[in-house]
């Protein structure tokens, strides 16, 4: 009925994983960054000045 699947080798994913979350989030903020509006990246530049 039911089959249990069994990864003798599942530690060989785990690498494989980090990077695809790190490039994951490394990205999403890339186009967050390149997305921003104009206005809101000058207010951010000057944030620690005032």
């Amino acid at each position: 009925m039911f089959k249990q699947v069994i990864y003798e080798s599942w530690l060989d994913w785990v690498p494989y994983v980090a990077f695809g979350v790190t490039a994951l989030v490394f990205f999403t903020f890339v186009i967050r960054a390149i997305a921003l509006r104009k206005e809101r990246c000058d207010h951010l530049a000057n944030l620690p000045l005032e």
